[in-house]
Formats: C-alpha cells, sequence, structure tokens
C-alpha cells in the first residue's frame, strides 16, 4: 500500500461535527486535487455538495449500521449522465486509489478514532456504481484501522 503523506491531508469539520462527536451522523466526502496532490475530507451531517466537480471524483464515505456492528459504507461514481473519463480507467483508477483516500479518512479523523478505538475494527464496503455490470461491484477493503 503507498503511503500518505499527512501533510497532504486537509480535514474540515462542518455543521454539528467536532473532532469527537457524533459518530453516527457523520458523512464524509473525500476530494483531491491533481495539481498539489493534495487530499480533502470534509465531515460534516451532509456531503460537501459544494466541493464536488465536474470530474465527479470525489469518495463519499459515512457510518452505518451493519447487521449488529457498525461499518464505513460508500460510494464512487465510475460513470453515468454527465460523468467524464473514460469508464475503466475511472474504475482502475478508483479502485487502486482507494487506499490513499482511505488513510486519509483515517488520518483526517485521527481524533475520533483515538476517542473510540473500537471503530478502527469497522469494515469498509465501498460501492463502485456503474451501468456496466463489470464495474458496478462492492468491495470490502477491509477495517478502517489497517489504514493508520
Amino acid at each position: 500500500m503507498k503511503k500518505l503523506n499527512p501533510q497532504k491531508v486537509f480535514v474540515q469539520y462542518r455543521d454539528t461535527m467536532t473532532p469527537y462527536e457524533p459518530v453516527m451522523q457523520r458523512r464524509y466526502t473525500i476530494t483531491h486535487s491533481d495539481i498539489t496532490a493534495e487530499l480533502f475530507v470534509f465531515i460534516s451531517e451532509e456531503y460537501a455538495e459544494d466541493q464536488i466537480t465536474r470530474m465527479r471524483d470525489e469518495v463519499r464515505v459515512s457510518w452505518e449500521q451493519d447487521k449488529n456492528d457498525i461499518a464505513l459504507m460508500g460510494y464512487v461514481i465510475v460513470d453515468g449522465k454527465g460523468v467524464i473519463g473514460n469508464p475503466k480507467i475511472r474504475y482502475t483508477t478508483f479502485y487502486n486509489q482507494m487506499p490513499i483516500a482511505l488513510q486519509a479518512l483515517r488520518q483526517a479523523d485521527r481524533f475520533l478514532f483515538d476517542q473510540y478505538p473500537y471503530l478502527d475494527n469497522a469494515p469498509v464496503l465501498i460501492h463502485f456504481i456503474s451501468s456496466n455490470p463489470a464495474y458496478d461491484k462492492t468491495y470490502d477493503f477491509g477495517a478502517i484501522g489497517n489504514y493508520r
């Protein structure tokens, strides 16, 4: 796994979010700059729609109740109306870069994980949304604690 540079991760808490609470209402919007290689993690009650670009290369993740446990569930958009780029390239890029995005999430919200260490055991499930069945899949990226 490629290692994240923590100095390139920027976090913004919005709405009622603080570094320590609440947990279940958190929505993460992860974006990046191709020019600076910086990653931006917005933590709020709703996804940061104002940070979504025409490229649609954001990752959206939230805490969800999964059976009897808690999980991080998210999605990326591989193709669809108005989405720019070749679906195969977008799919491959999202899949290959997801560990970096998850490291950015874990780094940005590290105070929450320090406060509630059990959250590191939460699985991360990311749905790749596509009209092509070859790309429309949900992947288990393992426990978020693997991305410290």
